[in-house]
């Protein structure tokens, strides 16, 4: 897979090559939910495909190049089962983001070998106002004479018993944090303690368990960052994450429709009145494709926006992590009518469906939850309804071309909130089109305008006691995706004619579903031959073994 990817000359070109390697590498594992004796075996592989070079920047030796990028070489192991794909990847590169992000030579060297080498990393992050039971408890950093001393236990840390590398983030005496990294390794005999596994009914493949420090010397070589800034570096690195997991959701969504279409197919001929006759089957299907571009598009311009507007990107970060899950949960119960009582059979041909509806939930939890993002939101929106919204400039195309490539990322320039917002000014410009998409265009554009209003005469600081705030929050995130959506239309209808990207029909489709959500004035239903171009769609890809994403990678296992 590493030769292929070295003879490509273009950062897209040799994502798509390792994305294609992973694909072939893990195609006897199927396309469904990995577990037991398979799920070691996978890990096996990826461990052979030297997979945690993908979260080691490649000025340290790794391939990470684009943000974007890693989202999509992750989703081949995604595709086939949650744990594997975010337990040994995406949350080794979640523990290294402070790191890459703030840390020293020493410390970039050293977690870029451990990584590179196919070592574990974990994060232990902690504890805040919106945080539940589950990451609530947190370690205390006292200083002892002139030396740091680390103390406390938290009961559910990803990777808990096997990462040598932990990101370990504690509050001091002084009522800051310090984000520190530790080698677990070289502590002291007593200074660390793995305490028992915490039991989880989803991603049920990850190892959460807990660790008790107690006494344990820290050397200040071990402070990440600024000390006593460890707080705003986590909230900077959150909008790393925020970018990020929407593409695990998108890959489970591939597989949750990808089933749904494979059991509607397998079953065509048993029942006369199925879902790939009846107008309900048609249209759940084509729903679940809308929303799953709508969330790569949005996914794609928080990523993309990491690179080349880090001071900008936040806003658009929060609202993909926050309505992504939202739009493709939603989607997965209307796919489940159409498994019927397949759905119930966990261990089957259709098993792989149940298994990511029952992991996904658990990906909300904690410091990244529903709750945080909204609040990042409500921080935000005020001031960007006053000085962005209606006045910014159109955002250079290339925040939504995937095809092309970006500046390294400078995440040291990460700013936790946004100047302005990056991604609705492409409303202004595409709702001056032609016929129904340009009536769409303008109804979001009107939305854009009352949000502006509502959001404007908010009182600094007056947050989530506006009683309003949050439905107005899932407003503004649902506009955010439309914008999304238009831009990369947009873009692939000006570069890419003649691609499924360019065809009016899905952008049409995936407006009037986001316009019903909303309440705005749209016509009742996509017209009849929109609707067929989706269907074909659905079928097509899965025919041809293409992911239902962006980019249609080929699919070894289908």
């Amino acid at each position: 897979m590493e030769r292929a990817a070295v003879r490509a000359t273009t950062a897209e070109a040799r994502i798509r090559s390792r994305t294609d390697g992973l694909e072939r590498a893990l195609a006897p594992f199927g396309s469904g939910a990995v577990g037991g004796e398979e799920f070691v075996r996978a890990e096996r592989v990826l461990d052979d495909c030297e997979f945690g070079a993908e979260f080691v920047p490649a000025e340290f030796g790794g391939r990470l190049e684009r943000i974007d990028g890693l989202g999509r070489v992750v989703r081949p192991a995604l595709r086939r089962d949650l744990s594997l794909g975010f337990g040994y990847g995406l949350n080794c590169f979640f523990a290294a983001t402070p790191v890459w992000t703030a840390g020293n030579t020493a410390q970039r060297e050293w977690t870029a070998a451990l990584l590179l080498g196919g070592g574990r990393m974990a994060v232990a992050r902690p504890a805040v106002a919106h945080a539940n039971d589950f990451v609530r408890d947190e370690f205390a950093l006292r200083r002892d004479g002139g030396r740091r001393r680390l103390d406390g236990a938290k009961t559910a840390v990803c990777n808990y018993a096997r990462a040598r590398g932990l990101t370990v983030v504690a509050g001091t005496e002084d009522g800051t944090h310090e984000i520190l990294l530790i080698d677990r390794e070289i502590l002291p005999e007593g200074a660390l303690r793995t305490l028992h596994r915490y039991r989880t009914v989803g991603l049920d493949g990850i190892e959460f368990g807990g660790l008790e420090f107690s006494d344990c010397p820290v050397p200040d070589e071990a402070v990440v960052g600024e000390p006593g800034r460890g707080m705003p570096l986590v909230v900077r690195c959150s909008v790393v994450t925020r970018a990020l997991l929407p593409s695990v959701y998108v890959a489970a969504a591939d597989t949750m429709l990808r089933t749904a279409v494979r059991f509607a197919v397998e079953h065509k001929d048993q029942d006369p009145y199925g879902p790939l006759r009846s107008p309900y089957g048609r249209e759940v299907l084509t729903g679940a494709l809308l929303d799953l571009l709508v969330s790569d598009s949005v996914a794609l311009a928080a990523a993309r926006g990491i690179h080349l507007l880090p001071d900008r990107v936040s806003a658009c970060a929060a609202a993909a992590a926050y309505t992504v899950p939202k739009l493709l949960q939603d989607s997965a119960h209307d796919l489940s009518t159409v498994l019927g009582e397949a759905y119930f059979d966990s261990k089957g041909r259709y098993g792989a469906f149940g298994r990511m509806v029952r992991d996904l939930p658990l990906l909300g939890q904690g410091h990244a939850g529903t709750a945080a993002r909204q609040a990042m939101l409500v921080a935000q929106l005020p001031h960007l309804a006053r000085d962005s919204w209606l006045v910014d400039d159109q955002p250079p195309a290339g925040l939504l071309r995937p095809w092309e490539d970006l500046p390294p990322a400078d995440l040291g320039a990460l700013a936790a909130a946004g100047t302005s917002d990056p991604v609705v000014p492409v409303l202004q410009d595409c709702a001056g089109a032609d016929g129904e998409l340009g009536e769409l265009g303008a109804a979001f554009l009107g939305e854009l305008r009352q949000l502006r209003e509502r959001f404007a005469r908010m009182e600094p600081g007056a947050g989530l006691s506006a009683p309003d705030t949050l439905a107005l929050t899932d407003r503004y995130a649902l506009v955010c995706a439309a914008a999304a959506s238009l831009g990369v239309w947009r873009e692939h209808r000006g570069a890419r004619p003649g691609t499924f990207l360019a065809d009016p029909a899905w952008i049409t489709g995936a407006l009037h579903r986001l316009g019903v959500l909303l309440g705005l004035d749209v016509p009742k239903a996509p017209h009849e031959a929109v609707e067929q171009r989706l269907f074909d769609a659905v079928l097509e890809r899965y025919e041809q073994r293409r992911s239902y994403d962006l980019y249609e990678t080929c699919l070894e296992a289908s």
